[in-house]
Parts: structure tokens; sequence; C-alpha cells
């Protein structure tokens, strides 16, 4: 094991607070030679106490501490620190242990380590310097959770983003537009320094800034989940963070701040930033001394591509404050417009696959066959012009709506008109289950529209996911309503129609309204513009909420009703009739009770006839029974 060393003499430079470390550097087992001095007697007379080559000792304020490290480093001393209790950060960022005789130690090790000495117009720096506003990166590392929190929020939802002006040794002007910025030092004594922990150390010749430009308190808030759940790599700077490293940092934002140094406001803007390469020579523990400079001394990095520039720089440093949704890049708005502007207008693509959708359905409907009808919700185009038509009333897009809503008509009508004439042609007109299924729309049918309007709006704003648009169509099957409200028009039945159209209804308005809120969420309008189509939508949805939320009580009463009937028994004319399964669906106020009976015995007619009597005492109104009968051996 290697012998440490120690010095053999000492200055200890104290306060009235830290004069009795004297004794405990005296009693060393060293035995070195100690010269105490009061901190106001060596600004007195600093010329005759500090020597080059020599080694003080220090014990004191915070700036008792940074006054005697510019001089140390000036004269050319060793530097060891004595932190006093209340002085955490201190101990952490020198590594110092917190048992005294082990910290006495560290003070007078003979070997101390060449430290970078950062200066910010001419004020020493430790930790770090801020400039503007910095919610919760600001905060310290060891500072509980819930406490961060609970201090950064009131300030996020008031952040602003001015222009700045930075500038590094080897750059020409970086403008930009930011909330604030941080100067780093130590990477360990801040939540930002955690950004780039293994890029920057205290000894690598640079500087560390962190830049922060978040473009909306969404995009803020969800940084600062990940970057408190440690799910933030280090060395991937996430959208709106900047970083600068450089020997040479000027910071000049459009007005005056205060500029915060360790914790304390020093000096304001401009600022200009300097670092001066293994100035001090300072005693750190072995989790500084570990640490291995990245890349070359005084190596330059320029990383702002998060950073708002060109068109964005202009929108962003003019809001008064930041907008609580993000705004969509140009590039993305313009994408995403050319296309939902050709959904809009009407082609013969669109009017063919219509009807061809649309016979497929009627056909899978009258088969009762799910895989003809999940096809014809794949091959259906009527969700294009709903998903622009959404946009269209979220900007107050006229021609936009207009063509929409046309298109939108054009291809009900069709439907409607398609799926009644095959109804006509057909001899055979039976209600099967799956017609059966979009006879009772309910409020989960508009959660389920509701839901699919966000997906369909988030698939078309990214085209890496636009596949994703198929599995929408299945989910909120727009044609098969359609066709099951021309199968009640070709029957004249308006309940039928009324039912189906209702389910289609309810899944287009869900779509518009939930598709609108996803565009405006994903930052393509700073507002809801069409105020008046917007609340359009809204009224009609009110309306099919009240027909909705009868028909899913009734759905729940039903089905109390169907489990309440499981395995029931029941004495015809002297023979058993065990009940074992039950379905109910309505049609208009009739009320149509399948049932599946066990028996043993053969049931004539009038004993069917007698079953039924006992079961409808139990339903009021007007009741059909229908029985699947399974006889036992």
């Amino acid at each position: 094991m290697k012998m440490r060393k120690f010095v053999p003499s000492a200055l200890f430079v104290h306060t009235t607070e830290t004069e009795h470390f004297v004794d405990r550097l005296r009693q060393h087992s060293s035995n070195p030679t100690i010269t105490p001095v009061l901190f106001d007697t060596l600004i007195a007379d600093r010329r005759d106490l500090l020597t080059a080559d020599g080694h003080v000792v220090v014990s004191g304020s915070f700036d008792v501490i940074k006054t005697v490290a510019t001089m140390t480093a000036k004269h050319g001393c060793g530097l060891g620190v004595m932190p006093t209790h209340g002085q955490k950060k201190l101990a952490q960022f020198y590594d110092i242990p917190t048992d005294i005789d082990v910290a006495i130690d560290l003070a007078l090790n003979a070997d101390p380590m060449g430290m970078d000495l950062v200066l910010c117009n001419e004020h020493l720096v430790f930790f770090n310097v801020t400039v503007g506003q910095m919610p919760l990166l600001d905060a310290p590392a060891d500072t509980g959770r819930l406490s961060m929190l609970k201090a950064a929020l009131p300030r996020i939802f008031n952040i602003d983003l001015i222009k700045y002006r930075f500038a590094t040794a080897g750059s020409g002007d970086i403008v930009t537009a930011a909330s604030g910025c941080m100067i780093l030092h130590h990477h360990k004594g801040s939540m930002a320094a955690r950004l780039i922990s293994g890029a920057s150390t205290i000894s690598d010749g640079s500087i560390s800034t962190l830049i922060s430009a978040p473009m909306s308190v969404v995009e803020y808030l969800k940084f600062l989940v990940r970057l408190m759940s440690g799910t933030l790599s280090s060395g991937n700077l996430p959208s709106s963070i900047g970083h600068l490293k450089s020997p040479i940092i000027e910071i000049e934002p459009e007005t005056e701040l205060d500029v915060w140094i360790d914790g304390e406001i020093k000096t304001r803007t401009p600022l200009h930033c300097e670092v001066k390469p293994a100035a001090i020579r300072v005693n750190v523990g072995p989790a500084i001394r570990a640490e291995v400079p990245t890349g070359k001394l005084g190596e330059e990095r320029v990383d702002i591509d998060h950073l708002p520039r060109g068109k964005e720089l202009k929108k962003a440093w003019k809001r008064e404050k930041i907008p609580f949704f993000s705004y969509a890049s140009e590039e993305r708005f313009h994408d995403l417009f050319t296309d939902l502007r050709e959904d809009s207008r009407i082609n013969g693509f669109y009017l063919a696959l219509m009807v061809l959708s649309t016979m497929l359905a009627a056909a899978g409907l009258y088969l009762d066959s799910a895989s003809v009808i999940i096809g014809a919700m794949l091959l259906a185009p009527l969700m294009a012009p709903i998903v622009s038509l959404a946009m269209g009333l979220l900007r107050d897009e006229e021609k936009m709506i207009k063509n929409s809503l046309v298109k939108i008509v054009i291809g009900i009508s069709i439907a409607l008109t398609a799926s009644s004439i095959i109804t006509l042609i057909f001899p055979h007109k039976p209600v099967t289950g799956e017609m059966q299924a979009r006879l009772n729309p309910s409020l989960l049918d508009l959660a389920v529209a509701i839901i699919s309007g966000i997906a369909a709006a988030y698939s078309k704003s990214f085209k890496e996911i636009i596949q994703s648009l198929a599995g929408v169509a299945i989910a909120v099957a727009l044609v098969p309503p359609l066709a099951v409200a021309g199968t009640g028009i070709g029957r004249g039945d308006f309940h039928f129609f009324f039912q189906a159209f209702l389910l289609f209804s309810t899944n287009l308005i869900g779509i518009i309204i939930a598709a609108a809120l996803t565009f405006r969420v994903l930052g393509f309008s700073p507002a809801i513009r069409s105020k008046r189509g917007i609340g359009i939508v809204l009224c009609l949805l009110a309306l099919i909420t009240v027909p909705l939320y009868i028909s899913y009580g009734q759905i729940v009463e039903d089905r109390i009703m169907e489990k309440n009937w499981q395995k029931e028994r029941f004495l015809v004319n002297g023979k058993y009739v065990i009940v074992e399964n039950t379905d109910m669906f309505r049609r208009g106020k009739k009320k149509i009770l399948v049932m599946e009976v066990i028996v043993r015995d053969v049931l004539t007619r009038e004993d069917l006839n007698e079953f039924k009597k006992k079961i409808k005492i139990h339903f009021p109104g007007e009741l059909v029974i229908r029985t699947k009968t399974t006889y036992l051996p």
C-alpha cells in the first residue's frame, strides 16, 4: 500500500467560528507546523503570508473559501479545504469525507491535484452559474423529488423564451431563443449536470453550458419526468436542450438579467466566462482524482440541434409565455396539410371504393360473416374525409370543411343507396347476428369512437405509423353501420334504420371531436379557431349521448337478466326444463329473448306454450321468446 505524504507545514486561514480546528490540525500524526491566521489578517497582509509552493488550509464561510482559493491560485500554493457542517455541497464537490480526522488527513496531503479555475465576469465559480429560468434543472441533485416538484411546478407555467446570443472560442455567434442557461463546473452539482455526466470534468480545460429552450409546458414536463426517473442517458440530449463546451463562452440575452453564481446573485449579463486549466491545486478525494478528462484539453463542442432556429426562432421569442402544447414543425405541418387537403377532395377512386365496400359489407351482414365485414372496413375510404373535417374545424379552413362535408355526405348517400338496393334484390331478408350487433349502440361505442379518433389523428400526423390507420378503420367500423341502416330503408323498418344510423353518427361525431383535439395537442393549431363549428359538433354529441345512455342502461339490465336466468329450472306439465343459456336483445319496444334449454322428455307445443307463459310473467311489455332445445338421453 502506497504511503501517504503530508506537508511539513501549512498556513491555516480561519474565522472566529472555525478557530477550534487549530488544535486538531496541530495534533495530526505527521506533526505539521501550523500557522493560524484570521482571514481578515490575511487580506491585509497577503504578500508576507502566502509563498510560492506553500500549502494553505482554509475553513470558514463560502466567500472566505472562494477568496482564499483565488489567492492560492495566483501564488501557486496548494490548498486543503475543511468544510463546516453546513457546507455539505462543498464537501461533495471536493469529495471530502465527513469524518473530521479523515478530512484533516486530506487537507494536509502533500499531493494536491491541479483543477480548472472558472471565472465568470471575474467571479470564481465552484459549482454552477444560472442565467434566466431553469425550473427544476437548477435544483441540487440531492434534493428530494417531492420538494423539487413543489418548488418547480409554479415556475414551469411562467416560462418565457427570449433571444440569446452565445459565442465560444472557436465558433461565431449562435443566436437562438431560450428560457435560460446553466454553466456547470462540476457534473455532480445539480439535476442539469446529469445530462452531461461523463462528458465534462473539473480538469478538462473547458466550460460546459446547458441551454434550455422548451417549446411547450407539456414538452418540459415530459423531459423533467424522464430526468427525475433516470431514463435519460447521458450524452444523448433530449429535445429542447442544447450543450456548449469551450474554454471561453460568452452569453448575452436581449434583456439584462441577474447572474446566479453558486446560489447567489453576483453580477448581471452580458456574461464572459473563461477557464484557466489546472490553475488551482486542491486536495480532493479519490472520486475526483479518478475522473479522467474526456477528449483533448480545451476541446470544443457545439450541440444546438434541439434549439429554435430560423422560423421557429422568430415564433419562439415573440410569445409572452410558452404554450401548454407544442407547435408542430413547419415540415410536419406542411406535409400533413397537403395530405388532408387531398383527402377532402372527391375523386373516382373514392366513389368506387364506397360502392364496393358497402356492397361487400351488405353481403357480409347477410352471410353473418365477420371476416367479410372486416374486409369491407379495410376497403372503406370514409375515414379520410372525417379526419380532414376535424382539422378544418380546428383551424377554421372553410374550403377544407366544405370539401370534407360534401365528400362525407356523398359517401353516406352512396352507402345507404347501395345497401338498400341490395336489400330489395334479396328475396330472403334475415336479421343476422352481425346486423343485430349494430342495432344497440351505447356509450361504449362512443368511447370506441373517441379512442379511434385520437388514434386516427395521431397516425395521420406521423409518417412512421401511417400504416396503423388500417387498424383504426377496423376498430371504428364506419361502413357496416351504414349498410345496416340502408338495410333498414330497404326493409321499410324505421327503427332498424334509426339504431344503425345512430351508431354511425356516434362514430362520426366521436372521431371528429377526438381528432380535432388530438391535432390541437400535437401542435397543429395554437387554438381552436372554428369555435362555432366545434360548438355544433359538441351539441350533436350531447344530443346523441341521451339515447346512448338509455341504451347502455338497457344493455346492463339485459345482461343482469341473462345472468340471473342461467341454470334456472322449471317444472312444466310434470317435465323439468333447465335453462342453459340466455341472450336478450331489443327491436324497438319489443324484447326478444333467445333461450337454450335442456330437457329429458319430449316437449309438445302445449308444453312450450306453458313454458313461455312462465317466462313472460317476469317481463313487462311485449316479449318474443325463441327456444333452442337440447334433449338428454
